[in-house]
Order: structure tokens, then C-alpha cells, then sequence
């Protein structure tokens, strides 16, 4: 089955020198197979646009409105790619 990403917010940030940071927020749509289920999974990606650099983290959830919400506070709370998988594993213990 396909994947896909869909975009969700672009967020900007200074450092503390004030260089301004472009991060792309993402929730990322996979299939997952397991023993008892097999369907949609629901996961989340930040990329910054200067570097490149990349975090993700596939199949947090198979609930849409659960990885929104996810999706939603790692905005608020101005998450970058360097710290998303500990926030997220955090979020999920």
C-alpha cells in the first residue's frame, strides 16, 4: 500500500544569534501489518528547510484525530527535528 505525508504548518524560529530557522511539520501516512490488524498508521516528520535534516517517526498511532493532535502540540510547543523522537516516545510512555 502506499504512503504519503501530508503538509500541516511551516514553523519559524530564531536562534540565539538570529538566524532564522524554516521548519516543515508533517504527519506521515503508512500501512502497518501486525498479527491483529492490518490498516492505516499514522506518524510525523519535521524537516528543516536550511539543512535538510530530517526526523521521523512512523507508526505512532492508527488513530487520525490522535496523530493531529500529536501533530498539532509538537507545533506549539516549537518541537525540531533534533529532539521529535525522544518528545514522541516521551508522549507515547
Amino acid at each position: 500500500m502506499d504512503t504519503g505525508e501530508l503538509f500541516l504548518d511551516t514553523l519559524r524560529l530564531r536562534d540565539e544569534a538570529g538566524v532564522e530557522h524554516c521548519f516543515d511539520y508533517y504527519i506521515v501516512l503508512g500501512h502497518l501489518e501486525l498479527e491483529e490488524y492490518s490498516g492505516e498508521s499514522y506518524g510525523v516528520k519535521i524537516e528543516e528547510k536550511e539543512t535538510g535534516e530530517v526526523a521521523l517517526a512512523p507508526h505512532v498511532t492508527c488513530r487520525s484525530s490522535v496523530i493531529y493532535h500529536l501533530a498539532q502540540t509538537l507545533l506549539v510547543h516549537q518541537v525540531t527535528p533534533c529532539t521529535l523522537v525522544d518528545v514522541v516516545q516521551d508522549w507515547i510512555g
